[in-house]
């Protein structure tokens, strides 16, 4: 009987100990790094192999999946991204000099995430057909599925 309590006891704390850490209601952008990538930086020698890009334990969205030179924006968050709910959307905003115009985009977080707290977010493509020039303010919006906002940052120009 005593054997039977202590391993009722046991698989009760292993439970308590390896269940799965809740989604967040909110999390903070800490840092946002912004740089032009090329195709050939986020190949690696498995993609030489075989074809398919390897993203290895990288969040990558990009505005033209297939394509993948452009302008990056690295978001360090000070969470892992697995937290983060299902159905989580990144909105980003920016005015290039593509055109005067606020360019607006959604991406959708995967369901499948790598352990991260960094997300790549990528103006590819025609989005970015510029390769020497910076964009000139630029937010991101983290919201849940249901629009509810976990986080925003912004650079120092957006506000003025």
């Amino acid at each position: 009987m005593r054997f039977l309590i202590s391993a009722l006891i046991c698989s009760l704390l292993f439970g308590c100990v390896s269940a799965r850490k809740p989604a967040l209601s909110s999390v903070e952008i800490e840092e946002i790094k912004p740089r032009y990538i090329e195709t050939e930086q986020f190949k690696r020698v498995s993609e030489y192999l075989t074809g398919k890009e390897n993203a290895g334990d990288r969040v990558i969205l990009r505005t033209h999946p297939d394509e993948r030179s452009g302008y990056y924006f690295t978001l360090i968050l000070n969470e892992d991204v697995r937290r983060l709910p299902k159905g989580t959307q990144i909105i980003g905003e920016f005015y290039t000099p593509k055109s005067v115009e606020k360019q607006t985009h959604a991406f959708t977080l995967p369901h499948k995430l790598k352990s991260t707290n960094e997300i790549f977010i990528g103006l590819t493509g025609e989005d970015w057909p510029l390769k020497n020039s910076v964009p000139a303010a630029w937010r991101f919006t983290i919201n849940d599925a249901n629009g509810a906002q976990l986080a925003q940052k912004q650079s120092y120009l957006w506000s003025l």
